[in-house]
Parts: structure tokens; C-alpha cells; sequence
């Protein structure tokens, strides 16, 4: 689809952008000693020093709410063979950690059992952006768990790599 002048719908909006691949990060808390989670496909870092994090979620999410609460949370970098936890995460209900496997962070949320790393975060900024909030997160620790591809969302489908970056290329 090429459009040359004027204003573009949101579909074609989601059309283009659906050409850029997105990793899919899993964010997790606790909330009333139940476990609170959603899927992002906007996740990135934003500084080393102090290590921050961010990611954009839809302003109408029931489980943001839920998640900031607590002031704390955890990303969870999903490998390609956990595509079944990112559409139980993008599910609504109560019960998305039915059918998941997880065990508690030091900081005591979910970190989704299978993950190539996490991420413990506290909430450092959320800023209203359009349709969407923009969350900034303070890592507090940080843990590499497994070496594999990660999972990779591509043109309304997940995707896996499947090649290894050419570590002797300079960018």
C-alpha cells in the first residue's frame, strides 16, 4: 500500500508499522498477592546511567492499573517458544496466569518461568502519549536466565530469528 499526501487512517497507520518487528516483553507484578500481567511489543532501553527502561501501553489497559500500583514490576524477555505466554498476557480476565508457570523475583514479582532474562523495575515516570502511556522503569537488578531466540512480532504474527548477528560487523 503506498499513500502519497494526506491524513492516514489508524489502520493504515498499524499497516506501515506492522513492517518494523517488535521483541515481546511480558510486564508482571503482584497485586492482592495475586500475580498481574500484560504484553508489550514497544519495550526499550532508554539510558545506562541510571539504567532506565520504557515502553508504551494502551491508556485503556484494566491491568496497567494493577501493575503501578505496587510501584514495582518486571519485564520478562519472552523467547520464541513462549508465544502462548503473550497471548495468555494480551488476554482480558482475572486469570491470564492460569495455564503459567512462574516462581517470584527478588523484588516478589512474576517472572514467567522459560524467560531468556527479566528485569526488576521500579516505576520512575508514566507520561501520557496520544492513545498510550509511556512508562519509564528504574531497573533495580537485572538476570540472564537462558540463551535462545527471542519472540519477535512481525506483520500481525510471531516470528523467531533464524540467524545469529555477525558479531565482526562494525556499526
Amino acid at each position: 500500500m503506498t499513500r502519497a499526501e494526506g491524513p492516514a487512517t489508524t489502520d493504515d497507520f498499524r499497516l506501515l508499522l506492522g513492517h518494523f518487528p517488535t521483541g515481546v516483553v511480558a510486564v508482571t507484578a503482584i497485586h492482592a498477592t495475586r500475580p498481574v500481567g500484560l504484553v508489550v511489543g514497544s519495550f526499550f532501553s532508554i539510558s545506562l546511567r541510571p539504567p532506565l527502561i520504557g515502553f508504551g501501553i494502551n491508556n485503556t489497559s484494566t491491568s496497567w492499573p494493577l501493575i503501578s500500583a505496587g510501584r514495582t514490576f518486571c519485564v520478562n524477555v519472552l523467547a520464541a517458544d513462549q508465544d502462548h505466554v503473550s497471548r495468555a498476557l494480551a488476554a482480558t480476565g482475572p486469570d491470564k496466569f492460569t495455564d503459567l508457570s512462574w516462581h517470584a523475583s527478588e523484588a516478589g514479582s512474576p517472572v514467567i518461568d522459560g524467560s531468556l532474562a527479566y528485569l526488576d523495575c521500579d516505576l520512575h515516570a508514566s507520561h501520557n502519549a496520544g492513545d498510550h502511556l509511556l512508562i519509564i522503569g528504574l531497573v533495580r537488578r537485572f538476570r540472564h536466565l537462558r540463551s535462545a531466540a527471542p519472540l519477535v512480532f512481525f506483520r500481525r504474527g510471531y516470528w523467531s530469528l533464524s540467524s545469529t548477528p555477525d558479531s565482526t560487523q562494525s556499526t
